[in-house]
């Protein structure tokens, strides 16, 4: 008789290897299952700002923003978005690297078509006519556009704040506006109490015009303990007369240069063309400057050295370091 087979483990190894791979899968399908509807739980938990953030650092991931302002550019340099930022209006110039990048047009008139040829995810604008308008069909578009209003230091710190928050630099931009703010109160506290020279801000000689106290111009001159030679008027930068000027009798005259070709050309003839009002003071004492344009004109980061540039003019007897 021949023998029984014996059923025994070693005769069919494969049968418990595959009850353990079974086992194995069934409990990784699980754990998995277990995961996702944690993470699930988990999110919906979540406080709505953190959820915010977490949509903001995607965005953030993929930025690319268009600068239509040369301030906004300044900014967002000052932030540390340099490698975000994919293009700019002709007139961004500073930092040297902004100059490298693709033109969208100009300030006073962006080119629509290049804007959305540089694929942005985020425009920065100012809210001007021109440039507000443009944010505003872009978003109809479906891109993101923002319009800041910067004309005044308040507003800057605002604009900084904003702008900020929209590219997910909050501490850096509260450190840049900490440190404008810092130097502007660190000026007006340093002038506070003294007798008040009066200042002439000529943006334009033929035909004069000048800085009235509705502007920016008037807050860095008073910052710098100054006062504006030009009482109330109806517009921000109006035009005067001859007459007007030799009533205001400034003690000293400063005037922005827009370019270097301006700077040389303002700073070669202000003898010949104030010579022609010998009885002002500031021209009696010798006290007519010409200023770098980028650093008194744009309410950016440089506006800080601007302030200073200012205050040297009313108090060159200091040290400004």
């Amino acid at each position: 008789m021949s023998p029984q087979p014996r059923h025994n483990s070693q005769q069919h190894p494969a049968r418990p290897i595959r009850q353990i791979l079974l086992a194995a899968v069934v409990l990784v399908f699980a754990a998995v299952v277990f995961g996702l509807y944690s993470l699930r739980g988990y999110l919906q938990s979540r406080p709505a700002e953190q959820k915010q953030q977490d949509v903001q650092l995607a965005e953030t991931a993929s930025l690319r923003i268009v600068s239509l302002a040369p301030n906004l550019t300044e900014i967002l340099y000052a932030m540390g978005l340099d490698k975000e930022i994919v293009a700019v209006t002709s007139d961004s110039n500073f930092p040297e690297q902004a100059q490298f990048l693709p033109r969208v047009g100009t300030f006073w008139q962006p080119d629509m078509e290049a804007i959305i040829a540089a694929r942005p995810t985020l425009v920065a604008a100012l809210g001007f006519d021109q440039q507000a308008g443009l944010a505003g069909r872009l978003q109809k578009m479906g891109c993101r556009a923002l319009s800041l209003n910067i004309e005044s230091f308040t507003e800057l710190y605002s604009g900084i704040q904003t702008l900020g928050q929209s590219v997910n630099h909050p501490q850096e931009a509260g450190q840049l506006m900490r440190r404008i703010q810092g130097t502007q109160d660190n000026l007006r506290q340093r002038f506070a109490g003294r007798a008040e020279p009066r200042v002439l801000w000529v943006i334009q000689r033929e035909p004069l015009r000048v800085a009235g106290v509705d502007t920016f111009v008037d807050e860095m001159i008073r910052t710098c303990g100054g006062r504006n030679a030009i009482g109330k008027t109806i517009h921000q930068y109006p035009p005067i007369s001859q007459e007007t000027l030799l009533a205001t009798a400034p003690e000293i005259i400063i005037e922005p240069a827009d370019t270097q070709a301006d700077y040389e050309r303002l700073s070669h003839t202000i003898n010949e063309f104030y010579g022609r009002y010998p009885s002002l003071p500031a021209v009696q004492e010798k006290r007519i400057y010409v200023l770098d344009g980028d650093l008194v004109s744009r309410l950016g980061p440089r506006i800080e050295h601007g302030l200073k540039e200012v205050a040297r003019c009313l108090w060159p007897q200091e040290n400004f370091n």
